[in-house]
This record gives structure tokens, sequence and C-alpha cells, in this order.
């Protein structure tokens, strides 16, 4: 059997404090318990912490918050979706064109070339006036009416 230390002790009696089943016997946890104070001090400790967490309970907001937060929003109106599908088509094939235009092979870009994608999005993005971050409101979780 190797050997008994408190590191091993101390997580056996947690697990039975838990509901597992420890690796040590009963009788093991009890004789270190009875002979290492610093051991039987930290269970206690434990006991105590575990006691005041069992009483605590989850306190649940009593209004619906976003109402709130909504109004103080600025009010955006909706835009025509298919302007920015259509937008979005056309820089992706711009895209996808300029992917095939770098494996050319026998061509040597320079390093600015390779930012040319990422001014793209950039420049999309703002023409658009999307934001890829924004909240969506509308959206609602699982369960919520």
């Amino acid at each position: 059997m190797s050997e008994l230390n408190c590191e091993r002790v101390s997580m056996a009696a947690m697990a039975i404090e838990d509901g597992y089943q420890p690796e040590l016997s009963s009788e093991q946890i009890g004789t270190h318990l009875a002979s290492c104070a610093d051991c039987r001090r930290e269970l206690q400790e434990l006991r105590r912490l575990s006691t005041l967490l069992d009483t605590q309970e989850r306190q649940l907001p009593t209004e619906n918050l976003w109402q709130q937060i909504e109004r103080r929003l600025p009010n955006v109106t909706r835009r025509d979706t298919s302007r920015v599908s259509a937008s979005f088509m056309f820089l992706g094939a711009l895209l996808l064109g300029y992917r095939l235009l770098e494996l050319i092979p026998d061509r040597d870009f320079s390093f600015l070339f390779k930012f040319v994608p990422v001014l793209l999005v950039i420049a999309a993005f703002a023409y658009l006036r999307e934001n890829p971050f924004k909240i969506n409101s509308e959206l609602s979780l699982e369960g919520e009416s």
C-alpha cells in the first residue's frame, strides 16, 4: 500500500463529503485525521464552507432589464437586406477571383498584395455601414416566449 500523506487523505475526505467513493478506506482516513491536526482543521473549514454555500440562494432579477437597455439604444431602422446580400455576394466573387489570380504560377506578388483581401472586406463593411459585431435584440433564449 502506498504511503498515506495529507494530500491523499484530504482528497479522500473531500470525496466522502461530496458523496463519492474515496480511494482510501474510512478507517485509514479516520486514523490519519486522529493524528493530524492540520487535516482536521482543513476538513472542518471545508465543511463550514460547504454548509455556507448550501444556504445560499441564487438571486433572480425581479425585472426585465432588456427593455430599459433597448430604450437607450439609438433607433435603428431596418435596411433592405437584398442590397446587403448582393453586396456580400459581389465581395465573395471578388475575393474568389483575387484568390484565383494569386494562384497563377510563376508570379511573385509583393507583400502589399497580401493585404488587399483584408482591405476589401473592411471597405465592404464600411460601405454597407454594417457592424459584424452588432447585437441583435430580436434573438431569444430557448424556452423563452
